[in-house]
C-alpha cells in the first residue's frame, strides 16, 4: 500500500505543476470599488468559441490557467448593470497580469432598456450556468443530447454524468426531482428545446442548502430550468410495438407543467427484459436484453431500475409524479410506482467444489418462475416555518407480493462419476412485504455567523409474512446416512424495526472553521418466526408441526454514539474530522426444540471518519477519505443451535463471534482542462480488515455440509484506477475518445473443511473508447475492454487460476437521408473462463430503422434484436472454494415493428415539433465589438 500511495502522490505532484500560463486581473468600478461575481470569458476571435472562464472574487480578482495560444482571442467581461468590456489579444504565450480593469456603470435609463447578453456561460458564486440556446442540437433532441454538447460534460453508456471530471449525483427540473434524482427519465424523455438554463453546483444536503453553507460533497448537482413560455403546457410521447415470437413493447410519458405545478404520468409494458422505463430514441426498450458493453457516448436502456437478471422478464409499470408549491413556504413532491413483473428462467450449472484433499462436482438443473407485484409511494415535503427554521419530511411506503414456483434436481459426485448425493425438489412460496420509512429533518439557523442546530429522526419498518410448500427427495450414497424425504409446508413471519435520532450543534470557532457536537441513538430489532408442518397422509393436510424445522429468533441492538467533529471549509481547502464512541448493547435470542438460546454482548468501538479536499483550481481537485466501521453479527451467525432446513447444509451459529471491523481509505485526483476539453482522474483505494465474519464449512462422506462462522483478520484489498477523456470540435463535427484502467489486488481468507485458506487475487481491466459525430448525419462509437484475472491459492486443491475476457462493441447511428434514422449495436465477447460444454464467445447485433412522418411527430420503426441469433447466457465464477459454470435462459432473436407519437403544446399555443433547425438563430463568425456576440458557439 505504501508503494501505491507513493506512486499516486508523485503523479499528483507532477501533474499539478505541469506548465500552464496564467491570465489574471482585477475588475473595479469607475469609483475604484471592486466588483464581485463578474463573468470573465476568454474566447477565440474567429468564431467566439469559449476557451476558458472565471469569476471575480469578493475583492474583484480573477485568474484563469490556460495553455499558450498563438491565435487571436479576446476577453469578455459581463456584469448586470454595467457595460460589457472586451480586451483583445493577438496571442497569449506567457502569463499576463492585466491589472485593474474598469467597468462603466449604465445610466438609469440605459439600465432599464438594456438587453441582458445571452453569453454561453455565466459563473454565479458557486454555480456554473449554461445558456441552452447557445448550444446547437437536433430539433428533436432530448436533454441527454443537449448535455453532451456542454463543455466539460461527459455521459457514458451507463448514463453516468460528470462535469469537469466531477460526478453528478442528482438532476433536478426547476429545483425539484423529476421522478427520480438520478435523472434517468429526464435524460431520455425531456425535450431539449424547452430548457432555458443548465445550472451546475456542488451537491448539497438540506441543511447546507438552507443555511447557505459551502457543500461538503464531492459530487455535483444539475438543475434544468424551463423557459417560462414552456413552463405552462402539455407534452409527451407514446410508443407501441409488436414482433415475432409474440414479443411486444409499449410505453408512454405525459407531462403537464403550469408554473410550480408539474404532473407526469408514465407507463410501460413489455416482454423483452426491460424492467424499468426507457424510451430511447433509436432502440426504445430494446436495450434491456443485450449484454452490457461499456462504450463512450453509446446507448443504454437506463431508467428507473431498468435491466434484468437471468431469464425472460415480462413487465408492466405505471408511475405518477406530482410537484407543487402550495404557498410561498410549503413545497411538495410525491411519486407513485406500480411494477408487475414475471420472470421465467431455466438454469444449468456445473460446480467444482475445491477441498484441501481434492474436489467433487455438483451438476444441477432448475426451472423457476417468479411473479412480483410492487407498489411504491414517495413523498417530499419542505416547510419553512420562519426565515431561520425549516423542516424536511420524506416518507416512503412500499408493498410487494412475491410468488415463486420452482423445480430442481442435482447430483454430487467425484471425478470418476461415483455419486455422493442426489436431490430432487419441487417448491412453491408466497410472501407479502410491507415497508414504511420516514426521514424528518429539522434545521434551525441560530445566527448569521454559522451557529446552527440540526436534528433528524429516521425510521425504517418492514413486515413480511408468507408460506411455502416443499416436496424434496435427497438420497445419500456413502456410509449410513439416512435419506431425507420431505413433504412440508412452512409459515413465515419476519419484522425489522430501525429508529435513529441524531442531533448536531454547530459552533463557529474561527473564520471558516466549525466545531460540531452531536449524539446519535439507534435502535434496531429483527424477528423471524418459522413454523413448519409435515404432510399427514391420513388427513391429506399439512397438520403435523415439525419442531425440528421450526424456530423463532430475535435480534436487538441498541447503540449510543456521542461524537465531536471539526471542519474547515474554504473555496480551496476542505477538511472534516469526526470522532465518536459507539456503545452497542447487542442481544440475540432463539426458541428451538423447547430450548431457549440467548447471547448478550456489549461492544464498544471507535467511530472515526475524516475527509480532506484541496482544489488547486475549480477543475483540479485532490481528495482523501478515511473511515473506520464496525458491523454486528446477525442472529443466525451468533446463536449456537443447529438449523436443518436445507437437506444438504446444516447451519450452526458461534456465540463467541466478534464484530466485523474494517478501515477504508480512498485517495483521488481529478483534473479537467476546459481549454483543451480533456480531463483525467487517478485514484487509490484500500480496505483493511481487523476482523471479518466468514463462514467455515465441513463436509461429511456424502459431501453434506455443516456451516458455522468465525472471525479472521489480516485480509485486505487494494485498488488503483485511472481514466482520461478528451473531446474536440472540428467545425460541425465532434470527436470524443478516452482510455480507462483499473487494477485490483487483494488477500482474502476463509475456511473450508476446517482448513484455513488464502487467496491472492489480481485483476487488470483496461478499456479504450471513442465516438465521432459527423455533424447531424452520423455517430460512430467503438469501444474495447479487456479483463484479466489471476488467482493463487493456498491449502486447497487448486493452486492457480487465470483467464481473460475480451469485449468489443461498435454502435452507429445515421440520420441520413432526411427523416431516416438507422441504428446498429454490434458486440463481440470472448471469455476464456468457460468450461467445456459451454460456448466461449458470441456476437450480438441489434439494428433499428426508423422513418419520421408529420414533421417528426410520428416515427415508424423496424427493429431486430440479435440478428445473428447468437446470444448466450453462460458465465463462470471462480472463488477460493468453488468454480461455477452456469447457463441461463436469454432473450433470442426477434423482429419488431413500432410506432412512436410525440406531442407538445406550451403556453405559446405552438407545437414545438413545428420548430425548424434554424430557429435558434444563425451561428456565423462575428468579431468582437462593443458587446460580445449573443450566440457564442462552444467548442
Amino acid at each position: 500500500m505504501k508503494k501505491f500511495i507513493f506512486l499516486f502522490t508523485f503523479l499528483v505532484a507532477f501533474v499539478s505543476n505541469a506548465q500552464n500560463i496564467e491570465l489574471k486581473g482585477k475588475v473595479i468600478t469607475e469609483s475604484k470599488q471592486p466588483i464581485e461575481a463578474v463573468s470573465v470569458l476568454l474566447l477565440q476571435k474567429k468564431d467566439s468559441t469559449v476557451i476558458q472562464y472565471a469569476i471575480t472574487d469578493v475583492i474583484g480578482n480573477f485568474s484563469m490557467k490556460i495553455k499558450p495560444m498563438d491565435q487571436p482571442s479576446f476577453l469578455s467581461l459581463t456584469y448586470l448593470g454595467n457595460e460589457d468590456k472586451n480586451i483583445e489579444f493577438e496571442k497569449i504565450t506567457e502569463s499576463k497580469d492585466l491589472g485593474e480593469i474598469t467597468m462603466k456603470e449604465l445610466s438609469d435609463m440605459l439600465a432599464e432598456l438594456v438587453i441582458v447578453t445571452d453569453v454561453p456561460i455565466r459563473v454565479k458564486q458557486d454555480t456554473l450556468e449554461f445558456n441552452a440556446s447557445s448550444f446547437k442540437v437536433r430539433p428533436d433532441a432530448n436533454v441527454e443530447a443537449l448535455l453532451k454538447e456542454l463543455p466539460g460534460v461527459e455521459i457514458d453508456a451507463d448514463k453516468k454524468i460528470t462535469v469537469n471530471g466531477q460526478s453528478v449525483s442528482q438532476i433536478l427540473v426547476n429545483g425539484k426531482p423529476f421522478f427520480d434524482k438520478d435523472g434517468s427519465v429526464v435524460l431520455q424523455n425531456l425535450p431539449a428545446d424547452i430548457i432555458k438554463k443548465i445550472q451546475v453546483t456542488d451537491a448539497k444536503t438540506k441543511t447546507e442548502e438552507f443555511s447557505g453553507k459551502r457543500a461538503k460533497s464531492e459530487n455535483a448537482s444539475i438543475n434544468l430550468t424551463i423557459d417560462e413560455k414552456n413552463n405552462q403546457g402539455l407534452f409527451g410521447k407514446v410508443m407501441a410495438g409488436y414482433g415475432t415470437d409474440e414479443r411486444y413493447e409499449t410505453s408512454g410519458l405525459v407531462n403537464y407543467f403550469k408554473g410550480n405545478r408539474k404532473i407526469s404520468v408514465l407507463a410501460s409494458s413489455n416482454n423483452i427484459n426491460s424492467s424499468g422505463f426507457s424510451m430511447d430514441g433509436v432502440f426504445d426498450n430494446m436495450g434491456g436484453g443485450r449484454s452490457q458493453f461499456n462504450s463512450f457516448g453509446g446507448r443504454s436502456s437506463g431508467g428507473l431500475g431498468s435491466g434484468t437478471g437471468s431469464g425472460i422478464t415480462r413487465t408492466n409499470m405505471l408511475g405518477v409524479n406530482y410537484s407543487d408549491q402550495f404557498f410561498k413556504d410549503l413545497e411538495v413532491n410525491a411519486s407513485y410506482y406500480l411494477n408487475d413483473n414475471r420472470n421465467e428462467n431455466a438454469n444449468r450449472s456445473r460446480v467444482v467444489n475445491l477441498l484441501p484433499d481434492g474436489d467433487f462436482i455438483t451438476e444441477s438443473e432448475s426451472n423457476r418462475t417468479t411473479d412480483n407485484l410492487n407498489h411504491n409511494a414517495n413523498f417530499n415535503v419542505e416547510y419553512k416555518i420562519n426565515p431561520t427554521t425549516k423542516i424536511f419530511i420524506e416518507p416512503k411506503i412500499s408493498s410487494s407480493k412475491n410468488v415463486i414456483d420452482s423445480q430442481s434436481k442435482s447430483e454430487s459426485m467425484d471425478a470418476n462419476g461415483d455419486l455422493f448425493n442426489t436431490n430432487n425438489a419441487v417448491g412453491h412460496s408466497e410472501t407479502d412485504t410491507f415497508n414504511f420509512s420516514n426521514s424528518v429533518q429539522f434545521n434551525k439557523v441560530l445566527d448569521t455567523n454559522g451557529k446552527n442546530l440540526s436534528m433528524s429522526f429516521d425510521n425504517a419498518n418492514s413486515k413480511t409474512t408468507g408460506f411455502g410448500r416443499t416436496n424434496s427427495e435427497t438420497i445419500f450414497y456413502q456410509g449410513t446416512e439416512t435419506d431425507d424425504l420431505r413433504n412440508q409446508k412452512n409459515d413465515t413471519r419476519s419484522t425489522n424495526d430501525n429508529y435513529t435520532i441524531t442531533a448536531t450543534y454547530t459552533q463557529p470557532v474561527a473564520k471558516n472553521t466549525e466545531l460540531n457536537l452531536g449524539y446519535t441513538f439507534n435502535y434496531n430489532q429483527d424477528t423471524d418466526v418459522l413454523t413448519t408442518y409435515d404432510f399427514d397422509p391420513l388427513t391429506n393436510e399439512f397438520s403435523q408441526i415439525s419442531d425440528l424445522y421450526s424456530s423463532s429468533t430475535n435480534n436487538k441492538s441498541v447503540s449510543s454514539t456521542p461524537f465531536v467533529g471539526v471542519n474547515y471549509n474554504t473555496k480551496k481547502l476542505f477538511f472534516d474530522f469526526k470522532y465518536g464512541v459507539q456503545i452497542d448493547d447487542f442481544k440475540a435470542s432463539a426458541s428451538y426444540l423447547n430450548q431457549e438460546y440467548v447471547v448478550n454482548r456489549k461492544f464498544v468501538s471507535p467511530n472515526i471518519s475524516t475527509r480532506f479536499r484541496y482544489k488547486f483550481t475549480d477543475s483540479k481537485t485532490f481528495n482523501v477519505n478515511y473511515n473506520y466501521s464496525v458491523t454486528d453479527p446477525s442472529a443466525t451467525q451468533i446463536l449456537p443451535y443447529e438449523r436443518f432446513n436445507d437437506p444438504l447444509n446444516t447451519y450452526i451459529g458461534n456465540a463467541d463471534l466478534d464484530q466485523a471491523k474494517s478501515h477504508s481509505i480512498n485517495l483521488s485526483f481529478r483534473d479537467f482542462n476546459f481549454q483543451m476539453r480533456s480531463g483525467w482522474t487517478i485514484g487509490v483505494s484500500g480496505n483493511f480488515y481487523d476482523s471479518q465474519i466468514v463462514s467455515t464449512t465441513v463436509f461429511d462422506e456424502n459431501r453434506k455440509r455443516t456451516t458455522t462462522y468465525d472471525n479472521i483478520s489480516g485480509a485486505y484489498s487494494l485498488g488503483l484506477f485511472g481514466n482520461f477523456n478528451k473531446s474536440k470540435k472540428i467545425d460541425a463535427h465532434t470527436l470524443r475518445y478516452g482510455i480507462g484502467m483499473r487494477v485490483n489486488y487483494g488477500l482474502s481468507k476463509g475456511f473450508t473443511d476446517n482448513q484455513l485458506y488464502e487467496n491472492n487475487s489480481l485483476t487488470f481491466t483496461p478499456r479504450i473508447y471513442g465516438s465521432w459525430d459527423y455533424g447531424e448525419f452520423l455517430t460512430i462509437a467503438p469501444s474495447y475492454s479487456l479483463g484479466y484475472t489471476n488467482n493463487t491459492y493456498s491449502n486447497i486443491a487448486l493452486e492457480k487460476t487465470s483467464y481473460v475476457v475480451h469485449n468489443i462493441n461498435l454502435q452507429t447511428t445515421t440520420y441520413w437521408p432526411k427523416n431516416v434514422t438507422w441504428g446498429n449495436d454490434f458486440g463481440y465477447t470472448y471469455n476464456t473462463n468457460i468450461a467445456a460444454g459451454f460456448k466461449k464467445d458470441f456476437f450480438l447485433w441489434n439494428t433499428s430503422l426508423g422513418y419520421d412522418f408529420l414533421n417528426g411527430a410520428l416515427t415508424a420503426k423496424v427493429k431486430v434484436y440479435d440478428i445473428l441469433n447468437q446470444n448466450i447466457g453462460t458465465r463462470r465464477t471462480v472463488s477460493p472454494t468453488a468454480i461455477s459454470d452456469q447457463e441461463n435462459t436469454v432473450l433470442k432473436r426477434y423482429a419488431m415493428f413500432s410506432l412512436t407519437f410525440k406531442f407538445d403544446k406550451f403556453g405559446t399555443g405552438k407545437q414545438s415539433n413545428e420548430r425548424g433547425p434554424g430557429e435558434r438563430g444563425p451561428r456565423g463568425d462575428r468579431p468582437p465589438g462593443n458587446r460580445p456576440p449573443r450566440d457564442m458557439r462552444m467548442m
